[in-house]
């Protein structure tokens, strides 16, 4: 397009654009920082041989469950005397500050199970991802209470999550036969993974409805046993400014077996006021590039647009990353919202 024809109207637009772009880098500014996930999550494959080797039971004794069994938020070593809770909300926790070295005052803690940010540290709670009670009818009846008082406060296994109060409740003592977490990027995977090594490390049983459905998330959300993973997607929601001749990058790291779909699908959420200044592409985890919008003399506002790419060449597992470009220089900046990849 013409920049001494669009000029003008680029000029009118300017002062809205630098608002909009100031309201960007406070967003930026605000927003938490990536989610912090409990260590020891095995690998998919590991995750198989682990669920292949547990016993398979029905529960029982589950009459006889008492919480305080399980001597919970003690203080463990390593912790400078800290409990595993204030210990798990200071690890896997943002910007925490302490009163005393131990207990949180304030932070910002992701509750994955529900995919929500508090502030409040009442509200971040700590769930234990085979939770007690579970734990207790799959073989803690029978151990000691030293043993018990091991695993409710356990920080080196995968078995301590942040929750809010609301995803706590909602995930009670369900197994995966009978509760799941939100299906972000990954996230089910991983809580597949890390409900069964937690079982394994601990010689639980499982019955057989539960291993049932582990093994089916595990082949839907891992791809294991050979199968394609459905719900491989991502998305990145971290706005920012689009400088005018300028590039943006956000990336999406996908964690699933298999090649791309011929149709897979690309969402961006830009605002700009000319939607033809801007060109979009997208860089595989093996670094090809293809533009999926190229620039034009369109005009009107970007908004969200979907794109349908053949990506059949591609394995869908690795770092995607989209690169929009403001290719005209004269005058409106714009914010990137967010995109999202479904391969």
């Amino acid at each position: 397009m013409s920049s001494l024809t669009l000029l003008p109207r680029r000029a009118l637009a300017a002062l809205a654009a630098v608002a909009l772009a100031l309201l960007a880098v406070l967003a930026v500014d605000a927003s938490p920082a990536e989610a912090v996930r409990p260590p020891g999550i095995p690998s998919t494959a590991t995750a198989q041989s682990e669920l292949n080797a547990l016993t398979v039971a029905a529960e029982s004794h589950g009459s006889t469950y008492d919480r305080d069994l399980f001597p919970h938020w003690r203080s463990v070593s390593g912790s400078g005397g800290c409990t595993a809770r204030q210990y798990v909300l200071k690890r896997d926790g943002q910007n925490v500050v302490t009163s005393d070295g131990c207990q949180p005052t304030s932070g910002n803690w992701q509750s994955d199970f529900d995919n929500t940010w508090t502030t409040t540290v009442s509200n971040a709670t700590i769930d234990h991802v085979v939770a007690l009670s579970e734990a207790w009818a799959s073989g803690a009846w029978a151990w000691t209470t030293a043993e018990r008082q091991a695993f409710a406060n356990d920080i080196n296994s995968p078995q301590l999550w942040i929750a809010t109060t609301s995803a706590n409740s909602s995930k009670s003592d369900y197994d995966p036969a009978e509760w799941m977490p939100v299906n972000t990027t990954g996230l089910r995977c991983d809580y597949v993974k890390a409900w069964t090594h937690v079982k394994y490390l601990y010689d639980l049983t499982v019955d057989s409805a539960e291993k049932s459905a582990i093994q089916s998330h595990l082949t839907t959300y891992c791809g294991s046993g050979g199968g394609t993973p459905t719900g491989c997607s991502g998305s990145n929601t971290t706005a920012g400014t689009i400088t005018e001749g300028g590039t943006i990058t956000r990336a999406v790291t996908l964690s699933c077996t298999g090649s791309a779909s011929s149709t897979s699908s690309v969402t961006v959420n830009v605002t700009h006021p000319y939607y033809g200044d801007i060109q979009v592409q997208l860089q595989a985890p093996d670094g090809t590039v293809r533009t999926i919008q190229a620039s034009s003399s369109a005009t009107g506002n970007f908004g969200s647009r979907t794109y349908s790419v053949n990506l059949s060449s591609e394995a869908r597992s690795g770092t995607w990353t989209l690169l929009v470009t403001d290719t005209y220089s004269g005058g409106s900046t714009g914010t990137f919202n967010s995109w999202s990849l479904s391969i």
